[in-house]
């Protein structure tokens, strides 16, 4: 009886985690179809006028909105170039660290620790002088390496600790076989620690995707603006537009929806073995 109650009372808390997270979403998605005048009648669920996807429209065709497209094709440009090299470099760093001698190992890996826990802000300065100096400024590149350097060292970070959890004997088999050091990588290391590399793959998407600080300050012109930065000129000097912000908002936010939804077995199980991996 004891069990069942505290089981009873485990699901309720969970439950009230899950509104808490839910709400505020619902909220955005059910303001997205309501009238503009209705998001200010002080009600939520009585509309003077019928819902509609007249804020979707307005997103992609008027004003400054119709930059929209734009910011979303940037975005996912940005954000998959990223992602790809991020696990590129992290995947070779990872084996590097985990599978070769080599000297102040102890300290590259501290150092990717450290860099982590840095706030973002600090790095403006230093980041932009080196992007300026190779003339990157206002560019797709820029942007990208800019990324790369924020997502690679927890990208590096994580994956050693799935590398390292692979005895080194399958290595030394696999050389027998005639595998060189990259052979033995592709075919037999990134299949077992494949969860482990998609968690990495999915946090540098992430990260790249909601980027507002640094690809405000890279990006010059609406060529190179991604979909944070076209949020933010939903807000204007005279006027903010709610329903375009609450639908743009829903917009953003369902390539990442979709994204997990389809690797969540993966993330889910990279998750979970990464928690008991040293």
């Amino acid at each position: 009886m004891i069990r069942k109650k505290k089981q009873f009372y485990k699901y309720v808390l969970l439950m009230l985690f899950a509104a808490f997270i839910l709400i505020p979403f619902i909220w955005i998605l059910y303001s997205s179809f309501r009238a503009e005048v209705d998001l200010f009648s002080g009600t939520f669920f009585h509309n003077e006028k019928p819902l509609s996807f007249d804020h979707y429209k307005d997103v992609f065709s008027s004003g400054q909105s119709a930059a929209f497209g734009t910011y979303l094709r940037n975005s996912f440009v940005i954000a998959i170039t990223s992602t790809v090299i991020v696990v590129v470099i992290a995947l070779f760093g990872a084996y590097a660290l985990s599978r070769f001698k080599m000297r102040l190992k102890d300290g590259i890996i501290v150092t990717l620790l450290l860099s982590n826990m840095f706030p973002q802000v600090l790095l403006i300065i230093p980041l932009f002088g080196i992007i300026f100096s190779l003339n990157l400024i206002d560019s797709f590149l820029g942007i990208i390496l800019t990324h790369v350097v924020l997502g690679l060292p927890f990208g590096i970070w994580l994956i050693k600790g799935y590398f390292d959890s692979i005895p080194k004997e399958i290595d030394e088999a696999a050389m027998i076989d005639g595998l060189k050091p990259f052979g033995v990588l592709w075919r037999i290391i990134i299949p077992i620690t494949a969860p482990g590399v998609v968690v990495a793959a999915f946090y540098a998407f992430m990260v790249s995707w909601g980027d507002f600080l640094f690809a405000s300050i890279i990006s010059q012109s609406l060529e190179t603006q991604t979909l944070p930065i076209g949020l933010n000129k939903f807000f204007g000097s005279t006027q903010i537009k709610w329903g375009a912000i609450n639908a743009a908002t829903i917009i953003t936010i369902i390539p990442t929806i979709i994204l997990y939804a389809i690797l969540q077995k993966w993330v889910v199980e990279g998750l979970t073995a990464g928690s008991v991996k040293g």
